[in-house]
């Protein structure tokens, strides 16, 4: 997050906030346009990604340009496109340094890696030697990224690994889905809204039980995850649904369900409804811009009456988990029943960046 503060600083502290708006809309103008540049070197017919980017990105409202997670998306939508272009260290690489802004970008290390080590494999099953030529692009990719976190570790004298400690003192906040379970559950009965430790918003209450779902929660993200690996290994992917399936994922289980999130999810859904079948290109577009609008009016407009409990403000915001678990559903059936690329767009095992 560093490398986003100096540039606002320079205009003021009291000018700090409107500076970094635009700064961010700076970085996501420029970003659309090259991403688009990067897809339509391979693929001339994809037009309608850079004005599906932009319009998923506005819808999401005003907190698109207060925070760093739209930058996020937009280096995993990369990463997926050099996925696609079989610049697998490429690939790597963006997506490491897409976790070094926020680590839950990390989770599309999942699919990636299956890829490979499942290619590698079906070329030679007896030659698990290929394994650690597969692993090369992760390697090359791994070693500046474990550079630079040494080298911020020992400038912070260990603030790094303390700060990223305290995530364990996070509860369950409103918004996740657990949090709904939860909720559901207890009828809203004895349920309090609190402040954590981070500043995040919190339920607490008796009875609730929020351990144990969390768990559950946990344990079914893991083994999603898990499904969505061996289907890397074992068939041809597309690049853009791996990716929005395996960080869909992991909102759906998290406890932590900040709604900057989904300015991280809503690019490689764009790419995921460019990748898939006319029949359900419409669906994860639509989807895709309707969880960006739910995202906006749950934060900020009825942000207040979430925290009050207010009807309003719930049905908003289950409406926008709801969206997300659907959209989630319906990649996935879509891709047990196809499971390949497009014809002639198959992405062979690389093991370096192609020219």
């Amino acid at each position: 997050m560093l490398i986003f503060i100096p540039g606002p600083l320079l205009a003021g502290s009291s000018r700090y906030v409107l500076a970094f708006a635009v700064e961010m809309l700076i970085l996501l103008v420029v970003g659309v346009a090259a991403v688009r540049a990067y897809y339509t070197r391979s693929y001339p017919a994809a037009d309608p990604l850079g004005w599906s980017l932009l319009a998923v990105l506005a819808a999401a409202g005003p907190l698109t340009l207060y925070r760093a997670d739209p930058v996020i998306g937009l280096l995993l939508l990369a990463a997926a496109i050099a996925w696609r272009r079989k610049s697998m260290t490429t690939s790597f690489l963006l997506v490491l340094g897409a976790g070094l802004i926020k680590e839950y970008a990390w989770v599309e290390l999942v699919p990636l890696l299956a890829w490979q080590v499942g290619t590698a494999l079906r070329s030679n099953p007896r030659g698990y030697s290929l394994i650690g030529k597969a692993l090369r692009p992760t390697v090359l990719a791994s070693a500046p990224i474990l550079l630079l976190l040494a080298a911020v570790e020992v400038w912070s004298r260990g603030g790094l690994l303390a700060s990223q400690l305290h995530n364990f003192d996070r509860g369950v906040e409103i918004e996740s889905l657990p949090a709904a379970v939860a909720m559901m559950l207890a009828g809203l009965r004895g349920v309090t809204v609190v402040r954590g430790a981070l500043g995040s918003m919190q339920i607490a209450g008796p009875h609730l039980h929020l351990r144990l779902i969390s768990a559950v929660f946990a344990a079914a993200g893991v083994g999603l995850l898990g499904l969505l690996a061996i289907r890397c290994a074992r068939h041809p992917v597309l690049p853009g649904t791996a990716f929005s399936l395996a960080l869909g994922a992991a909102l759906l289980v998290t406890p932590v369900l900040s709604p900057q999130y989904f300015d991280a999810l809503t690019p490689c859904l764009c790419l995921a409804a460019l990748e898939g079948p006319r029949c359900i290109r419409a669906y994860v577009l639509w989807g895709t811009l309707s969880l960006a609008l739910l995202t906006q009016l749950e934060f900020p407009f009825l942000w207040t009456s979430v925290l009050s409990l207010s009807p309003h403000g719930l049905i908003a915001l289950e409406a926008r988990n709801v969206v997300l678990l659907t959209i989630v559903a319906g990649l996935g059936a879509t891709w047990l029943r196809s499971g390949a690329l497009p014809s002639g767009t198959d992405v062979p095992l690389a093991t370096s960046d192609s020219p």
